[in-house]
């Protein structure tokens, strides 16, 4: 099968997994379903046009899944007590349109993201009727990849600049208020003017943390001078300058604990670079946290906190950047990383036995928890590498794999 088939699961509120087709290279016209207690596997079929990178995470809302479209060009409806399925078309057509979308009221509301192609509409679904309104946005410094990741703060979304441009960087805080339809920018450039002379200096924030009425955004930008941390009181914006210089593309994900604290894994594009970024949101205070872990760039994507107060982090690594010849270089990143919230203690799980069969990097980007038992399904970009991996993080062992070739 293609990379990537099915690597975005979402549990139903019926307790079901399903997965959207992804695909990186081919267009794939089903979806499937797992019951994860079972591991059976239905398949849905789909109608679908000749896309890849199809649609990823779904949206959960009472019987139904919602799977906004990244190529597709309409939003996948899942009614989970029947498993039929329903398709709203966008007007609008794109690249990578969206990402991440939240329930407000009665309705889904999304703002764009736009990959290779600069995509401009906020969705505003009614989850009773079905009927979609949209909001065109008029940015003076327009760019791709706008927001990645978004929170919801009393009906209003907010999201940190991402950007792609190599040229002319994306400045924008953007404040989108679901209720009146009309949104806020704030141009942050004068933050961060002096790493906006250097080169590289894309790409600034991909995840955004929301702890209360409180946010966080660590660095990912290709430049590894900026280390700016962006943070949001309730009220104002602020920055500051962290010191981290080692590597870019620092921090990718975040997991925020029950205890208030958020754990940032270390992405980073340099294999020996693995300091964890952790913030106490009752006292703002950061620090970081080195794993000691040199294998792969991109470390860590994929976490989640079970019911003890640990995090687990399935292993990722590697980066699509790297020339196929040179994958593993530095070894295989084959370890499950767990945190514990309380203490910050660390240690790694091997469980590279179970990757003996197939070549890959960037192996997991997403996973749920259901009832302290991870499932991840596969990103990787090798076509072989299809396995489901089901942790059970109190015998902290796996207890099944599932070879989506099989399907």
């Amino acid at each position: 099968m293609t990379p990537q088939s099915f690597s975005y699961v979402t549990l139903g509120n019926n307790g079901m997994l399903y997965c959207a087709p992804f695909g990186l290279t081919d267009s794939i016209d089903f979806m499937i379903k797992m019951n994860p207690e079972t591991y059976e596997i239905t398949k849905i079929q789909l109608e679908v046009n000749d896309s890849r990178e199809k649609w990823q995470t779904g949206i959960a809302y009472r019987n139904r899944i919602y799977f906004l479209p990244y190529n597709e060009n309409k939003i996948l409806v899942v009614d989970t007590n029947t498993d039929t399925v329903e398709y709203i078309e966008l007007k609008y057509p794109g690249q990578g349109k969206y990402i991440q979308g939240h329930i407000h009221g009665n309705q889904l509301v999304a703002l764009p993201y736009g990959e290779h192609t600069e995509f401009d509409w906020v969705i505003h679904l009614d989850l009773d009727s079905h009927i979609l309104k949209y909001v065109h946005l008029e940015l003076a410094k327009n760019d791709c990849k706008k927001w990645h990741t978004t929170q919801i703060i009393d009906g209003i979304i907010y999201g940190a600049p991402r950007g792609e441009n190599w040229e002319e960087y994306f400045p924008y805080i953007i404040e989108y208020d679901c209720n009146a339809m009309r949104y806020n920018l704030i141009d942050m450039s004068n933050h961060w003017q002096d790493y906006d002379q250097e080169l590289l200096s894309n790409k600034k924030f991909t995840t955004l943390a929301r702890v209360g009425r409180k946010m966080y955004s660590p660095p990912y930008c290709e430049n590894p001078n900026f280390d700016i941390l962006l943070t949001y009181n309730g009220n104002d914006w602020r920055s500051e300058k962290t010191g981290i210089k080692s590597t870019s593309r620092k921090y990718y994900a975040h997991t925020v604990a029950s205890n208030g604290k958020v754990f940032f894994p270390p992405a980073g594009h340099d294999e020996d670079w693995s300091e964890m970024l952790i913030i106490n949101s009752k006292t703002d205070k950061w620090y970081t946290k080195d794993l000691g872990i040199g294998k792969e760039s991109k470390k860590y994507f994929a976490g989640v906190e079970n019911s003890q107060g640990k995090i687990y982090y399935i292993p990722r690594g590697g980066c699509v950047c790297e020339p196929e010849d040179t994958w593993k270089s530095q070894g295989d990143l084959a370890e499950v990383l767990v945190v514990d919230t309380a203490t910050d203690d660390f240690y790694t799980i091997d469980i590279s036995e179970y990757f003996k069969d197939s070549t890959t990097i960037e192996k997991y980007n997403q996973c749920i928890i259901k009832n302290d038992i991870i499932y991840a399904f596969p990103y990787g970009e090798s076509e072989t590498f299809q396995t489901v991996l089901i942790f059970d993080t109190l015998s902290e062992k796996v207890i099944h794999t599932v070879d989506l070739n099989d399907i």
